[in-house]
């Protein structure tokens, strides 16, 4: 099932990895589909089949596939982001795990910047979010205007 789209479709994968993120497990594999690798969460698998195929990996590095990945999305965006934390949630950030390792700047009153390049914009702003007034966008001014189009939204639906 394609949650963005709400779409199911049959593919045919090549498991290369299984991977636990967030109490959830992902599949890391060959699509033959798209003839590419791809990333799918397993719990939206309707049916699956295991088959007398084998197949071969090839030269598919995991470290490198996940070099730019913030959690588990990969798309082929390159998006820097510089971030400010305030005091408050420094400490919640910098003991984040990811696979992606972002420069850090620790400033004298304890707040964070943080500079990052990652493969999903959206992915990094949905996992920005937790941490509400917070964390401040300063680069890029595309996500920074998504967030202030979210503020004004809630701000709307909450008045």
């Amino acid at each position: 099932h394609t949650l963005s789209r709400d779409t199911i479709n049959r593919r045919k994968i090549d498991p290369y990895y299984l991977i636990p993120k967030d109490n959830r497990f992902y599949v890391i594999g060959y699509c033959h589909v798209k003839k590419a690798v791809r990333t799918f969460r397993f719990s939206r698998f309707r049916r699956m089949a295991l088959t007398d195929e084998t197949f071969d990996k090839g030269n598919f590095n995991l470290k490198k596939y996940l070099a730019d990945v913030w959690t588990i999305e990969k798309k082929d965006e390159r998006v820097r982001f510089v971030v400010h934390f305030s005091p408050k949630i420094a400490r919640y950030v910098l003991e984040e795990e990811v696979a992606v390792k972002p420069k850090v700047i620790r400033y004298d009153d304890d707040s964070v910047r943080m500079e990052v390049t990652v493969s999903s914009g959206d992915e990094f702003l949905r996992w920005l979010l937790q941490y509400g007034p917070e964390a401040e966008i300063l680069e890029p001014a595309a996500y920074r205007k998504k967030m202030r189009d979210y503020v004004e939204q809630w701000s709307k639906m909450y008045t």
